[in-house]
């Protein structure tokens, strides 16, 4: 089929999944990957869906044939890669953020990245694991204008292409819970509205983060825990957002914001996470499917914009689940 749908799946332990969204049987991508890849980001190219990117604990590796094959890309060795993103205007330019808090941009479509800054908290809360940026955002009407989610050191933001950052947590400091930041998206037609994920749910700043508010979205779930949240690629006043009850909960769910977080609705009808939320994926090119996946491995997907939903589980090998695309 010429435009079946291909979904992707990324374990922190075992590695890289894929399957036809027509078909049961989920493969696992190995031919090129480092043995037992710790699959993070996934990143599929906006303009041909057959190339892909996915961060891993030894760099970013990219496919030019939907995973059939991998190779290493030009990263300097030790770095682990947990966000990866496109420029808005150029998918030849490219940027990540890694374990360590450094920002790397490519300017040849992810052949060669090199260093472009270091975003620096020092009153990050110490973890067994130094700071990582799990989000990166750019502002499309203006690119240099970048955002960064930091796990656990909160809000950055950039005003000249991330060559230098500015901490914006003013309203986080001190709370461990707030700067615990899993995700960050922007809304509104001008991409002036940030949205954050940490542990209590999702946050909102309409003036680029210089002040912040709580979206509640306890008011609207049982569940608020969030692990992400993204944007819709057909509409910039649409939001969804990953929930469960903590990292390691047994629940867990989809929340939809079709009014720039006002309001929240359950979008998982029908369907039973049997743990926390890690990853949402729409397909840009029919935005009416919309994938997540739950951290012990269950991936759910719907083809009608939430009417009905499909659950497609992951091999039992499949541990520790973090990220889900699909094109």
């Amino acid at each position: 089929m010429a435009d079946e749908t291909y979904i992707y799946a990324g374990a922190e332990a075992h590695g890289l999944y894929r399957k036809k969204a027509s078909e049961t049987h989920w493969e696992q991508l190995t031919n090129g990957m480092p043995p037992m890849p710790q699959a993070r980001p996934i990143a599929i190219h906006p303009q041909h869906p057959e190339v892909l990117f996915v961060g891993t604990q030894r760099g970013v590796y990219r496919s030019q044939d939907r995973g059939d094959h991998w190779q290493r890309m030009h990263l300097p060795e030790g770095r682990t890669v947990w966000s990866l993103q496109f420029h808005p205007h150029d998918p030849q330019i490219m940027f990540l953020g890694t374990e360590g808090s450094e920002v790397y941009t490519s300017s040849d479509g992810g052949e060669t990245w090199h260093y472009l800054s270091t975003i620096v908290n020092p009153d990050a809360v110490q973890m067994a694991f130094a700071t990582r940026i799990l989000g990166l955002a750019i502002e499309p009407p203006n690119p240099n204008r970048m955002y960064a989610a930091l796990e656990v050191g909160g809000a950055a933001r950039s005003a000249d292409g991330g060559k230098n950052w500015e901490l914006v947590n003013r309203y986080f400091d001190g709370n461990v819970d707030l700067m615990d930041l899993h995700g960050v998206a922007l809304g509104s037609p001008r991409a002036d509205v940030v949205c954050i994920a940490n542990r209590v749910g999702v946050w909102r700043s309409r003036d680029r983060g210089d002040s912040w508010e709580n979206l509640h979205l306890e008011k609207f779930s049982s569940i608020a825990y969030s692990r992400g949240v993204q944007t819709a690629p057909n509409d910039p006043n649409t939001f969804y957002a990953c929930v469960g009850k903590d990292f390691g909960s047994t629940a867990g769910g989809m929340l939809r914001s079709t009014d720039l977080g006002e309001t929240w609705q359950r979008f998982d009808r029908g369907v039973t996470p049997d743990s926390t939320t890690f990853g949402i994926a729409i397909n840009a090119r029919h935005p009416e499917q919309v994938y997540f996946c739950t951290r012990r491995g269950q991936v759910f997907g719907t083809h009608d914009g939430g009417t009905s939903w499909a659950e497609h589980r992951l091999p039992e090998s499949a541990m520790n689940v973090i990220s889900i695309a699909c094109a």
